[in-house]
């Protein structure tokens, strides 16, 4: 993704206009359309403003790939998903409710932390626009958890914190 089409989405996510969108950054609304059509990009002053504004990171705007949570999964789409290494910066494997100042915040295994997340699942449902069931979404997990770093060991307990 480039600049253009992640500022494009990040206006449409949050579903205001683009006169809307200028007005919270404080400029004109030719110079959102320039970015969006891909005319110009905003200097790096401005990026760092959007960034803050609408709560995404920098790397976000500048088309790079979106995180994933290393342990449940969480989508990292903002700075503020993302959890902390033990000097306070933040995490780019994991998100802040899984890891907090460089440890997992949890002691938990595999199979809890699936039932963590099917707490959420008519939340998650709604918001991809699906319909699973508990055991569909359980059963998916199952499958997908393992693929991620903290669970590669197979046996459904946590990797100790590097």
């Amino acid at each position: 993704m480039e600049t253009m089409e992640a500022i494009l989405e990040l206006r449409k996510k949050l579903n205001i206009s683009q006169d809307e969108f200028a007005r919270r950054l404080s400029v004109t609304r030719q110079a959102v359309s320039r970015w969006e059509n891909g005319d110009t990009i905003p200097n790096i002053d401005t990026l760092k403003l959007i960034a803050e504004t609408f709560e995404v990171s920098v790397d976000y705007l500048l088309g790079h790939t979106v995180g994933q949570c290393q342990s449940c999964g969480l989508v990292l789409e903002k700075d503020s998903d993302k959890g902390t290494e033990c000097d306070g910066s933040k995490s780019e494997e994991y998100c802040s409710f899984c890891y907090q100042h460089g440890k997992f915040a949890q002691d938990i295994t595999m199979e809890e932390m699936i039932e963590l997340n099917l707490r959420d699942l008519d939340e998650w449902n709604k918001s991809v626009g699906l319909q699973l069931t508990e055991q569909e979404a359980r059963s998916a997990l199952m499958e997908f958890l393992p693929t991620l770093k903290r669970w590669k060991d197979t046996s459904g307990t946590a990797i100790a914190s590097e």
